[in-house]
């Protein structure tokens, strides 16, 4: 090979070398994946002093019954309470006398709250008595005929009645109210109702709650109770 065929072929070489290093430049890839991990949602329904060891009650009675909503999560919350109570149709109100008996459709037990009496009387309604903090929700409470049942729907506002307030991680509400009371009351004697005696009673409470970071919107997070409630029942919007 002569000298000049030799040099053509470094040359070639040269060449070769620079259109790889080009492609090389010019074609690049790279990966990057984000992990997130979404912050712990927990709320726990607590009673402080409540004893399960309840197996005869009779009129006026009054047990310990305490709900609190506590935030075990990483993020703020708001926070509801819901209380099911069972109701008669012909239950008999009346005074500790016996006068003023009024045959009316009304839950079998009320709650009591520290400074404030609860609504029995032969006027009595349905209505029933909570702590400060607490705000009962419109078109509470809700009657199921089927079942005999008053729902109660509660929202914890703290000193705002007007707004939410959020429960931080590990703090907790007050409470809903500090035990609950049996009515002073009689069964009419027909066979349209059956008689409370030996029956059981059943009084379910329970809380629902929603993250705050979820109802933003422009930077400012909604805590109108009623629209709240109705977000949380798929009824509104977050975000």
């Amino acid at each position: 090979m002569t000298p000049k065929k030799r040099i053509l072929l470094m040359l070639s070489a040269g060449v070769l070398l620079l259109i790889a290093a080009m492609s090389a430049m010019l074609s690049s890839s790279d990966d990057i994946t984000n992990r997130f991990q979404p912050g712990r949602f927990d709320i726990v329904l607590e009673e402080p002093h409540w004893t399960p060891d309840h197996d005869s009650v009779v009129p006026n009675e009054e047990l310990p019954k305490d709900p609190q909503v506590r935030n075990k999560g990483e993020v703020d919350a708001f926070v509801f309470v819901e209380v099911t109570v069972p109701y008669y149709d012909e239950l008999i109100t009346e005074s500790l006398d016996g006068t003023g008996a009024a045959k009316l459709s009304l839950p079998v037990v009320k709650f009591v709250c520290s400074g404030k009496e609860p609504a029995f009387d032969s006027t009595a309604t349905p209505a029933q008595t909570v702590s400060g903090g607490w705000l009962e929700l419109s078109g509470s409470p809700s009657k199921d005929e089927e079942n005999k049942t008053f729902t109660y729907t509660y929202a914890y506002v703290g000193a705002d009645p007007d707004s939410m307030e959020a429960v931080p991680p590990e703090a907790v509400t007050g409470q809903l109210f500090d035990s609950i009371k049996f009515c002073n009351a009689r069964e009419s004697i027909s066979d349209t109702e059956p008689f409370i005696e030996n029956r059981s009673v059943n009084v379910m409470v329970s809380a629902r709650g929603i993250q705050t970071e979820y109802l933003k919107s422009d930077s400012e997070t909604e805590t109108d109770p009623e629209k709240v409630w109705q977000v949380l029942n798929g009824l509104g919007e977050g975000t």
